[in-house]
């Protein structure tokens, strides 16, 4: 058996002093998963990465891993992982869950060599860019030709986005990953899915714990059973993740709709994304402290026919990286997936002198896909 997860975001909100119990979610969703791989007698547990949230978190981030992997560690359960893009830095330098391997409670499996660890063939990639696309594609052939000749039960595991999932953007299509492997244990994507690759099984468990409003409310990790001629997915849903609502209401009726919502009874504070439709409306102070009685107000935005649309934050992000994404997101007018192109693939190679035409070819190939052409229309 195989416990399989991803996407943790561990030390997110650790820099926002005003909820530390929003940091506190994604460590106590991480501790649910351990105590469940350890409760289902896993033999193996595969992080796909984005295991911190940031490349270089504070220690309450670092301290939450490693003690929750050396309990892995005390029972004899390998704990292998790979890179995602949050846990890579911009500026070279060692990544912080490679800290698990030096301490010996870990093995990274980033590198493309295959491992042999309990019975099982695994080996990994760590995040390819897109503009590391061709790289990604020489790393994954020499895969797959090593995989060729090999009769016993193996995985391949990824942090890759998938082009039939999310549209031309994605690093890579299914058919390019390569065949023989019983599992492929992805990770990136923010909702679970199964699918087929050949003779074997594909998913992503979706994070422990959601990020975004748009992710799904319920989250969980992947047990995975490879002992038969077939694997197969139990997904578990995960109890320790907050509730969320997203809601929509008129300027008139804003009242009403506070009076129900303080009348709504959780076990924990949900996060609320309020958006209120009307001309000329600023919120009150008191309003986000009627709501802060039982809410976390994450957002409060302003849907208006006659100005532009704005936004008044209740709980933000306090990190360079969030301010450029809201920059990119207001230059690029709220599209989320050409913000994340400029900022995970064309900035850092116009940040290089030495990698202008590169630059310059990415964002022709991201031309030529039609996305901006398409938001155009």
């Amino acid at each position: 058996m195989v416990g399989h997860f991803s996407d943790t975001h561990l030390g997110l909100y650790s820099r926002e002093e005003a909820v530390k119990e929003r940091e506190n979610d994604y460590y106590e969703a991480f501790r649910e998963a351990i105590e469940l791989f350890i409760k289902e007698h896993v033999d193996v547990v595969i992080h796909s990465g984005d295991i911190l949230h940031e490349p270089r978190p504070l220690g309450k981030a670092v301290i939450n891993l490693v003690e929750m992997v050396r309990e892995l560690f005390r029972r004899d359960i390998p704990f292998l992982f790979t890179l995602g893009e949050h846990d890579i830095s911009s500026i070279p330098s060692t990544p912080y869950p490679i800290l698990l391997e030096r301490l010996g409670i870990g093995l990274f499996i980033g590198d493309g060599e295959p491992r042999e660890v309990k019975g099982l063939r695994v080996v990994g990639l760590s995040k390819h860019k897109r503009a590391q696309r061709n790289e990604l594609l020489i790393n994954l052939d020499r895969i797959g030709g090593e995989q060729r000749n090999y009769r016993g039960k193996s995985i391949l595991v990824l942090h890759q986005d998938l082009r039939d999932l999310s549209g031309p953007w994605a690093e890579l299509s299914l058919v390019e990953l390569p065949e023989g492997f019983h599992y492929y244990a992805m990770g990136h994507l923010h909702r679970h899915v199964e699918m087929r690759r050949g003779d074997g099984l594909l998913s992503y468990p979706g994070p422990t714990h959601w990020v975004d409003v748009n992710d799904p409310d319920e989250c969980g990790v992947n047990i995975v059973d490879l002992s038969g001629d077939q694997p197969t997915v139990q997904w578990a849903r995960l109890e320790n993740v907050r509730p969320k609502k997203r809601m929509r209401a008129r300027e008139e009726e804003l009242n009403h709709i506070i009076d129900e919502l303080l009348k709504e009874e959780h076990r924990r504070r949900p996060c609320l994304w309020l958006e209120v439709e009307a001309d000329r409306f600023r919120p009150n102070p008191s309003l986000i402290d009627r709501l802060g009685e039982k809410y976390i107000v994450q957002k409060v935005t302003v849907l208006s026919t006659k100005r532009a649309t704005k936004t008044y934050q209740g709980l933000q992000e306090n990190s360079i990286d969030t301010e450029l994404r809201r920059l990119a997101l207001e230059a690029l007018g709220g599209d989320e997936r050409s913000a994340r192109f400029a900022l995970a693939d064309l900035l850092p190679l116009l940040s290089d002198p030495s990698r202008k035409e590169e630059a310059i070819k990415v964002a022709w190939d991201y031309y030529r896909g039609g996305r901006w052409d398409d938001k155009k229309d």
